[in-house]
């Protein structure tokens, strides 16, 4: 895809994006029913998923990451903001500070541990 003038279009996003496969569930707030996804990549603001669920553009729905070591599962919300052939955009919204700076953790975890950047 280009933006007309024959060069691919910019990267919209303002958080870097960090390729890793991670297991989680997702809830949409429409039924609340757990379905498996897969974490592709994610960022400080989003995640890229996979999952055989069916979902809408601005659908709102709970992603639940399973951490080592924690009794339960980390939850942030998000709406969907795409849905095309490679996966589902999700955009964080509703995270609290906590949430954000563990996630900003993690991120720099993987990057430190070699995961190439995505």
């Amino acid at each position: 895809m280009t933006n007309g003038s024959g060069t691919p279009p910019a990267d919209r996003r303002k958080h870097s994006r960090l390729k890793k496969t991670l297991p989680v569930h997702v809830r949409l707030d429409r039924d609340g029913d757990r379905h498996e996804a897969e974490i592709v990549n994610i960022g400080a603001g989003g995640v890229l998923l996979h999952t055989d669920l069916a979902m809408q553009t601005n659908d709102l729905l709970t992603i639940e990451l399973e951490l080592a070591g924690e009794s339960k599962p980390i939850s942030v919300f998000g709406t969907v903001v795409r849905n095309e052939a490679r996966g589902i955009g999700v955009s964080f919204v509703r995270i609290s500070d906590i949430t954000s700076e563990l996630i900003a953790y993690l991120i720099r975890k993987w990057e430190r541990e070699g995961t190439p950047q995505g």
